[in-house]
């Protein structure tokens, strides 16, 4: 697995604190023009568990994140925060609906327009999830199975709504894990406005280019895995070594870690992969 060495950070710009409606103007467009370079960026990541109360425990003593709490009828969505600010939610799932993951990590990309990616999407084989809908805290939001199963979902960032400038930048790769890379490249080329670049003489494992940076890699699901697609979400960390160490203490197992990187790729108590890579230092 091939992961560049520094991924791209996008910088959102401060908030420009005056309520004249020409600087509101230039402020909605500077902000348009933000989210505009991250299009196709893990953004956001929503953790499904069977088991809520043991999820938000082991990520709170793992990672050191804290919860708020979100209730809406009977249903309660949870926001995991890091340093203050949100990198995930957390919310129930009915285990007995796919007997293969007790719980799953869903990244969610940066995309200019769900109502119609969505679409674009099933008219090339993936199936809709969740439908388009508004998700308060920060725009617009769709889940789907791509064609080959692999579940992501889109995100559109409303530029009028400030709250995505409280959103953690740590979510900073995504990697599908694919029995067939070459039509999983083409789908979210054709579906997503990704350009492909192949990693490797074999050209079997690809780039997703977007907004002049890559975003994203798709490479060959290895035969020891149950073969089913799946996107393995990747979180910034300060010491990997650290928060491993706490990880498997706390009931994760490592299932990938390479000699020599740092990056690593563990599944939580409850089954969920998640990617982990070591911050640079400045």
């Amino acid at each position: 697995m091939k992961v560049i060495s520094k991924f791209f950070v996008v910088l959102l710009l401060p908030l420009l604190l005056n309520s004249h409606v020409s600087f509101a103007t230039k402020s909605t467009m500077a902000e348009q023009e933000v989210i505009k370079k991250q299009h196709g960026k893990l953004v956001w990541a929503d953790l499904y568990t069977g088991d809520v109360d043991a999820s938000l425990k082991f990520y709170r003593n793992t990672f050191g994140w804290t919860v708020k709490e979100f209730a809406k009828d009977k249903a309660k969505y949870h926001i995991l925060y890091d340093d203050g600010q949100a990198i995930a939610g957390v919310l129930a799932r009915d285990s007995k609906r796919n007997k293969t993951d007790n719980a799953l990590w869903v990244g969610s990309i940066d995309t200019d327009n769900v109502s119609s990616r969505s679409e674009l999407s099933t008219k090339n084989n993936a199936s809709i999830i969740l439908a388009p809908h508004d998700f308060k805290l920060y725009g617009k939001r769709a889940v789907l199975a791509d064609p080959q199963g692999a579940v992501i979902a889109l995100l559109e960032l409303d530029p009028s709504n400030i709250n995505h400038k409280n959103i953690s930048n740590k979510w900073d790769w995504a990697q599908l894990f694919s029995t067939d890379t070459k039509q999983a490249a083409l789908f979210y080329q054709d579906t997503f406005d990704y350009s492909i670049e192949a990693i490797n003489s074999k050209k079997d494992s690809f780039y997703l280019i977007q907004a002049g940076m890559v975003q994203a890699s798709i490479v060959k699901l290895p035969e020891s895995f149950e073969q089913r697609d799946r996107w393995v979400n990747f979180v910034e960390v300060d010491s990997l070594t650290s928060i491993l160490s706490k990880a498997i203490k706390n009931g994760a197992k490592v299932i990938y870690q390479p000699t020599g990187n740092s990056l690593a790729i563990i599944t939580d108590p409850n089954g969920a992969l998640l990617g982990l890579t070591q911050q640079e230092s400045e």
